[in-house]
């Protein structure tokens, strides 16, 4: 069903479209479990889990300790067992009110009471979300992504 949506939005990334001299910039990969990608710095083994990003489903990602989930708007049983015992949670917080597809700054910071992670970064702000207010409201282990952060995490 993603890989559907992808293409039917943005079928011009991953296809040439007819009669266009441009090519296409994107491969698709279907992530069937965990898989490992190798790199300089050596190899980083990536586990997905699914998550309910609105009416479709989205997958989170846990890199040892941390957890990547910036699109999503509900998780089961299994999600929370993926998010359990993290150093660090990057974790979707789109707007101050619920939204259909994701999960709104009060949700995040529920989520993030119940999974106890050393750290939490909030990602995915809309406009609105004013960063020196989010700063100065959310507890001290939890951060508020910014244009050209950074993370240092060792694997």
């Amino acid at each position: 069903p993603t890989q559907d949506a992808l293409v039917s939005r943005f079928g011009y990334a991953f296809v040439q479209p007819e009669g266009s001299s441009y090519p296409p910039i994107c491969d698709m990969h279907t992530i069937h479990g965990p898989f490992t990608i190798a790199g300089a710095g050596g190899d980083i083994a990536l586990t997905p889990f699914r998550v309910e990003h609105g009416m479709i489903e989205a997958l989170g990602f846990r890199i040892a300790g941390l957890a990547y989930l910036p699109d999503v708007s509900d998780m089961d049983e299994a999600a929370w067992a993926a998010v359990q015992g993290l150093d660090c949670w990057v974790l979707d917080a789109l707007r101050r009110k619920p939204h259909p597809t994701h999960i709104h700054l009060a949700r995040a910071l529920e989520w993030i009471e119940r999974a106890r992670p050393r750290r939490a970064i909030l990602t995915n702000m809309h406009i609105d979300m004013d960063h020196a207010t989010l700063v100065a409201e959310t507890p001290g282990h939890v951060d508020v992504a910014h244009d050209g952060m950074t993370i240092d995490y060792e694997v």
